[in-house]
């Protein structure tokens, strides 16, 4: 009965709404799940730069403070991709004061242009693909968006990469930045000629390294 229904007047829109809104609360979650695991790659991050300098090894401390620049872009992205699913999430619920006024889901140009700000961020692009099915069957948006990703505003938004990794290092280093750069300074014009590294410099260059990668794995599975 349901079926024959379903095939004279179309879906349910109360079925339909409630559809997209179990989508959306489940895609709010995964954002939520993403945007703690950032953050808890942004402190393992900072910690890790506190122990360079320390060491007065700035070159592993740039290196950990690029990857904590990499960490921060995509958590903004997924700020701004989270707070991009609050408005829908109001839209849609304005939609369902339209199911009692009017019987049925209505189209939404404001959802539209949210699920297309969704596009252009990469690491959302299985959320905008999941939504955007339900929001189709449901008549609120006209067809499917583009699959193509635009990353390229944001590119055009970068800083010199030398000028932020600084501006980090300072922030989080405050002055022992300029002191561990003349200890780092200093021992570069003392060393006359290349010494043969030690079996536990070997160790610990191998130990930054795959910090570095696993960093960088993580930070990579977060935008897949």
């Amino acid at each position: 009965m349901d079926f024959v229904k379903k095939a004279i007047w179309g879906p349910d829109p109360k079925e339909q709404y409630r559809k997209c809104q179990q989508t959306l609360r489940k895609n709010k979650r995964q954002v939520d799940r993403q945007i703690q695991d950032l953050n808890n790659v942004e402190k393992k991050s900072k910690s890790l730069i506190k122990q360079a300098a320390k060491k007065n090894d700035m070159k592993s401390a740039r290196l950990y403070a690029k990857e904590l620049r990499n960490t921060q872009k995509v958590n903004e992205r997924m700020h701004i991709s989270r707070a991009t699913l609050d408005s829908i999430e109001f839209k849609l619920n304005e939609q369902q004061q339209l199911i009692k006024l009017k019987g049925s889901l209505q189209k939404s140009t404001g959802i539209m242009q949210d699920i297309n700000q969704l596009v252009r961020l990469p690491q959302m692009s299985k959320t905008v693909q999941e939504l955007s099915k339900e929001l189709m069957k449901s008549g609120i948006i006209d067809e499917m968006v583009d699959d193509a990703l635009d990353d390229m505003a944001w590119e055009d938004e970068d800083l010199d990469e030398n000028e932020e990794i600084d501006t980090l290092l300072t922030d989080i280093l405050g002055d022992k930045t300029k002191n561990a750069s003349e200890v780092d300074n200093v021992k570069n014009d003392t060393q006359v000629e290349a010494e043969q590294p030690s079996g536990q410099e070997i160790e610990e260059e191998d130990d930054d390294d795959d910090l570095i990668l696993n960093m960088r794995q993580r930070l990579n599975a977060l935008q897949e």
